[in-house]
């Protein structure tokens, strides 16, 4: 008897165990995704020093963006059938050399290789990271747990550019090495307390079916809800590399841009409290329509606006829009739960390189009509979201708990 107590610890310490499992988790994404707004923080900085065009300048993030449609799909098959977090340790350690180097590169083809280095250690996290999720939290809290898991790593983005502005004003772009100590900490520290994600492997019927087979099946029920999170994540991404731009064209400075980019994340950051605790009472189909609908009302209203107004309602823009990405994850592990990972990199790493990718059409496009008339285009983007809330998929109520 004593023998079995000392192999397995007691419900309350096993929760417990479990509850500092999904801390680590969420803070080693807030880790990775320090490094997010590197590039949109420096990109006025590399566009003048390598002489780059409007689309050149989007091809850089169209990198980060192939890496995360090629790998976190694969990668996700590959971290539901192992038990390790060796890629939650690796990718923020990858994810912030590439982040790192990407500024000094002295060269278009350096700038790229950097940029796709950070682009495949983010790729390597994120399916373990939001998948670990699933697997080492309660049933009962994976709402939360996921919506934690979120707001860590929004967290790590709005303080990116506050990071990347004050080490580079302080000590340089050489001082930016220092930042890489955070991910050198973590990962013994989440070996220690989390040698193991799940006990057990799926059996074999669950797990002996090869990628295309097992992500053609994720992927067909989970179509319409990776639409939509493409559409969110185009938004996102897109008023967070273009704004800076056009911050930069009309005489900002760094510190401007910096600030901006801090406020527009922070709003997304906060939104996603309110939105989670609404989600115990109101489908996630009724969310998402009405945070797409009063998004795209704020973004177009920004473009057409000038100035601290301008600003405003694309903070307020953004944070509509950004704050469903817990509850599309959620909802998403809740109809593959036996593919959790594969089921997230679905909804977040493919809709998000997707959303990457299309910053080097929406660069060619700025470099023909103009930064102004393509911001109002993306205000009016959201609006195509709601004809894929009208799929089966978001008619089952999927709450919180």
């Amino acid at each position: 008897m004593s023998g079995k107590t000392g192999a397995f610890p007691l419900k309350g310490d096993f929760f417990a165990l479990l509850e500092i499992k999904v801390v680590l988790i969420s803070l080693a994404h807030g880790v990775n995704d320090m490094y997010a707004a590197f590039l949109p923080t420096f990109v006025p900085y590399i566009k003048a020093s390598l002489g780059l065009d409007y689309a050149l300048t989007g091809a850089l993030s169209l990198i980060v963006g192939l890496c995360h449609i090629v790998g976190q799909p694969v990668i996700g098959y590959f971290c539901d059938r192992i038990r390790r977090p060796w890629l939650m340790m690796a990718g923020p350690l990858l994810c912030g050399l590439g982040a790192v180097m990407l500024p000094s590169a002295g060269s278009y083809g350096g700038a790229l290789f950097f940029a796709g280095l950070w682009g495949v250690g983010s790729a390597l996290f994120h399916p373990q990271g939001s998948g670990g999720i699933g697997y080492v939290a309660r049933p009962e809290k994976l709402s939360f747990a996921l919506t934690l898991f979120n707001i860590s790593g929004t967290a790590g983005v709005l303080v990116s550019p506050v990071v990347a502005v004050f080490v580079v004003e302080r000590f340089g772009y050489g001082g930016l090495w220092a930042t890489l100590l955070p991910p050198l900490l973590l990962a013994p520290l989440i070996y220690c307390f989390m040698p193991f994600l799940r006990e057990t492997l799926p059996p074999r019927t669950e797990s002996g079916s090869g990628f295309w087979r097992s992500f053609g099946g994720v992927f067909t029920v989970l179509f319409p809800l990776w639409a939509v999170a493409v559409i969110r994540d185009v938004v996102f991404q897109c008023v967070r590399f273009f704004l800076p731009l056009k911050i930069a064209a009309e005489g900002g400075a760094l510190d401007a841009i910096g600030t901006v980019l801090f406020c527009i994340t922070l709003g997304g950051t906060l939104a996603m409290i309110p939105v989670e605790r609404l989600s115990k009472r109101v489908s996630i189909r009724t969310i998402l329509g009405l945070t797409l609908l009063l998004g795209s009302l704020f973004l177009t209203s920004a473009s057409l606006a000038s100035g601290l107004l301008s600003t405003s309602l694309y903070i307020v823009g953004v944070s509509c829009i950004y704050s469903t990405m817990p509850l599309t994850v959620v909802l998403a592990q809740t109809l593959m739960p036996h593919a959790r990972s594969v089921a997230s990199s679905v909804v977040m790493g493919l809709a998000w390189g997707t959303a990457n990718v299309a910053l080097y059409p929406l660069g060619e496009l700025a470099d023909r009509i103009g930064i102004h008339n393509t911001t109002l285009l993306i205000g009016l983007l959201p609006l195509l979201g709601l004809v894929f809330l009208l799929s089966p998929v978001f008619r089952e109520e999927c709450r919180g708990s």
